[in-house]
């Protein structure tokens, strides 16, 4: 995609309400992902430009994608682990695959509709090669934000490896959305 038909996206984009939820706000990071990708050619999405800095954008996506069904899981038993990846899966090679992916996780998330998100959930998560998983106290709230954070990192990644193939990003893909428009300007331009 040109940088001017991203430009164009970008200026679509809908702005994020106050009274949002979370779970709605990490759809919407979902929507863009998807919007990038459709403009990704295979190619570009399976590369390793940088292959002792980073993985592809393919790897960046379906490490996003694991982070938001290891979420979605969380409504279903309480418990979550970012800990379980699968590595090497169709998500990774195939910009097709990732985008029903997206689709799918999507649709879980209009779970969290009627849910309090301030609800307590158990965290766990193996901090020692070799060790057992330490469980801790959180709530579905705040590993949504976390999600989101973590979302909008990867999406800067992928954003790095488009712009190093020499492929446009919308100016909002890949930024907080507490980062000032003129401090992404000022970075973009």
């Amino acid at each position: 995609m040109t940088a001017t038909a991203f430009v164009a996206a970008s200026a679509t984009r809908t702005p994020i309400a106050a009274a949002e939820r979370p779970h709605a706000a990490l759809g919407r990071l979902l929507d863009e992902l998807a919007t990038v990708l459709r403009q990704v050619s295979p190619t570009a999405y399976t590369a390793r430009s940088f292959p002792r800095v980073s993985g592809s954008i393919g790897q960046h996506v379906r490490h996003i994608l694991d982070h938001v069904a290891g979420l979605c899981a969380t409504a279903r038993s309480g418990v979550l682990s970012y800990d379980w990846r699968e590595r090497g899966t169709d998500v990774e090679a195939d910009v097709s695959a990732a985008l029903r992916t997206i689709r799918h996780l999507q649709g879980t998330l209009t779970q969290f509709d009627d849910c309090d998100e301030n609800a307590p959930i158990t965290l766990t998560s193996v901090v020692a090669h070799g060790a057992v998983p330490v469980a801790a106290r959180s709530t579905l709230a705040r590993e949504i934000l976390f999600v989101i954070s973590h979302t909008v990192h990867h999406q800067a990644l992928i954003a790095v490896l488009l712009t190093a193939a020499g492929r446009g990003v919308p100016d909002a893909f890949g930024l907080a959305p507490s980062t000032p428009l003129s401090a992404r300007l000022r970075t973009r331009g």
